[in-house]
């Protein structure tokens, strides 16, 4: 993905002098989560974002965002660690599916404490799996958050290159009626995948890539 930032954001970027701040935000059915990523709070927009929520506690850890590969979207993992029962059950109920997600990055202003203007979106998607993790001494729920691509895959929808799907939508247009030989694959995110080890396919066998012999 690539992301444009601000004439003022790049500039302050450059001196080095301005804190991050990473900022995410949840919307569920009956609570929205703001969160500051780290300790502290800043306003944006009229809300609070603090390291920790009165209700779901701490957010323990925001992955990195990982691009999606064939007919995967892009997807971002979010861990909580709740302060009790209460909010465990509240954050894995069935209806906090699909609430929306948005992750930003903002630059603070040290000698007014706010955000410089205007912090970039970094994330847009949904809540895809809640996770409950129990471990010595801890537990975590994990949030799987997709990217607002993943409603593609659920209805299908997009372009095809076939003359079915454009007729579908131009009924009569036979532009693509003759079209054949097409073969090509578009990926989530990055521009291929990367290459993996292929081997030779002789007759009876053959020696593969570093000297390892394949049978056929």
């Amino acid at each position: 993905m690539s992301y444009r930032l601000s004439p003022q954001m790049a500039a302050a970027l450059r001196t080095g002098r301005y804190p991050l701040a990473p900022l995410i935000e949840i919307t569920m059915p009956d609570w929205s989560l703001r969160h500051l990523v780290g300790s502290g709070e800043v306003m944006w927009k009229g809300q609070a974002y603090r390291g920790k929520d009165a209700r779901f506690g701490v957010l323990v850890s925001a992955g990195n965002l990982r691009d999606g590969v064939a007919d995967e979207a892009p997807d971002w993992p979010l861990t909580f660690a709740p302060p009790d029962e209460v909010a465990v059950d509240l954050l894995t109920r069935a209806n906090v599916q699909g609430g929306e997600v948005a992750g930003y990055l903002g630059l603070i202003d040290r000698d007014t404490g706010l955000l410089l203007p205007e912090p970039i979106q970094m994330f847009a998607g949904e809540v895809d799996v809640p996770r409950l993790r129990v471990g010595k001494g801890a537990r975590t729920v994990e949030f799987r958050c997709v990217s607002a691509l993943e409603c593609f895959h659920d209805g299908e929808i997009g372009a095809r290159l076939s003359d079915a799907w454009h007729q579908m939508v131009w009924p009569g247009e036979t532009g693509l009626a003759n079209m054949s030989g097409i073969d090509k694959t578009s990926y989530w995110g990055v521009e291929k995948v990367p290459s993996g080890v292929t081997y030779g396919t002789g007759g009876g066998g053959g020696t593969g890539l570093y000297g390892r012999t394949v049978q056929q």
